[in-house]
């Protein structure tokens, strides 16, 4: 299969380079991918670099595309806001019926949702890539809440998670918060409400008065979210003492269990530490699952996750909803409509 990167990013060039190695794929363009020239020549020297990216619809430049988080500066430079310029791209490539991987966060969930009906017309593919959410420990640390009482762990009591990052800024934030909330779905459920807290309101200001101005810090973020298995979890960030990375806490009545998720690197699950550990297995994984729902989504395999986009809707939905939770004060209820 031909692949094309539309806005190059770290893991968007990283799918890339594990699909060119296994042999079965060829890097053949990029995109609004200006900064990462020098990576994606090494990984594919004869790639077409930086012409227009509409070349994606007109003509036969690809097979699939990769769609990153990067091409801020291509927008920049045509005067184009950064956020509306990928949303028409996403709108002209599933209306052109061009498979697609998509680097989550993507976009908005409102221009989510309308992709997605675009998508359900023309029965395009898109295959949402959360970094993480397809490595084996998290599929072993969903196994030990849904085998309920047959659980080394007994009923779930608590699930936290407390993401470590050096970069605590609301884009920051906002980028992380979407795939752990992806995480969390996988463990309790379709998220139902969210109640965040975080700086505390000014005095005297009415929640239901006129929206504020400026958008409070994220730096000290705390989040609940309830899940439709009757369960919550919560959602915390805190400065980094060293790398970043986040640490999932799951306790039961009879144990508990602790997923490492360092941001380079395998995941790791420890079951009631002085009974046994769970080993890392390599992050090649997951990519290896992108792909496969990629080619056999392209060619209208049954078994390929029809509702993967539609999911990562809602995450970054739920995600979006804690701004409105801070403003007003109060739980905001989700519909999943």
């Amino acid at each position: 299969m031909k692949l094309a990167i539309l806005g190059a990013d770290h893991e968007s060039i990283e799918l890339a380079r594990w699909a060119v190695w296994n042999g079965q794929h060829q890097l053949v363009a990029a995109y609004d991918s200006a900064p990462c020239a020098a990576q994606l020549q090494q990984l594919s020297p004869n790639l077409r670099l930086n012409e227009s990216w509409e070349a994606l619809i007109l003509a036969d430049a690809a097979d699939a595309v990769i769609v990153g988080r990067g091409g801020r500066e291509a927008a920049l430079a045509d005067n184009i806001d950064p956020t509306e310029r990928r949303a028409d791209q996403f709108r002209k490539l599933v209306q052109a019926g061009m498979p697609l991987i998509a680097i989550c966060p993507a976009c908005e969930a409102i221009v989510g949702y309308e992709i997605e009906m675009i998508r359900r017309d023309v029965q395009a593919v898109i295959v949402p890539y959360i970094p993480g959410i397809g490595q084996a420990a998290t599929g072993e640390a969903v196994d030990l809440i849904s085998w309920r009482e047959d659980s080394p762990l007994g009923d779930i009591e608590q699930i936290s998670l407390e993401r470590q990052q050096t970069d605590r800024s609301r884009a920051a934030v906002l980028e992380q918060l979407p795939r752990d909330v992806a995480l969390f779905r996988r463990l309790i459920g379709t998220i139902q409400s969210v109640s965040a807290t975080g700086p505390p309101a000014a005095i005297g200001r009415d929640p239901m008065g006129p929206k504020v101005k400026e958008l409070p810090s994220l730096a000290n973020l705390s989040v609940y979210f309830s899940g439709a298995e009757g369960l919550t979890a919560r959602w915390s960030v805190v400065p980094a003492a060293g790398s970043q990375q986040g640490r999932l806490t799951i306790v039961g009545e009879r144990g508990n269990a602790v997923l490492e998720m360092p941001t380079a690197g395998d995941w790791s699950l420890t079951v009631n530490a002085e009974m046994e550990t769970h080993e890392p297995r390599p992050q090649t994984h997951e990519f290896e699952q992108v792909f496969w729902q990629l080619t056999h989504g392209a060619v209208g395999d049954e078994l390929a996750d029809d509702s993967a986009w539609l999911s990562a809707c809602r995450d970054q939905e739920a995600a979006e909803a804690v701004d409105r939770s801070l403003a007003r004060g109060r739980t905001i209820e989700l519909f999943n409509e």
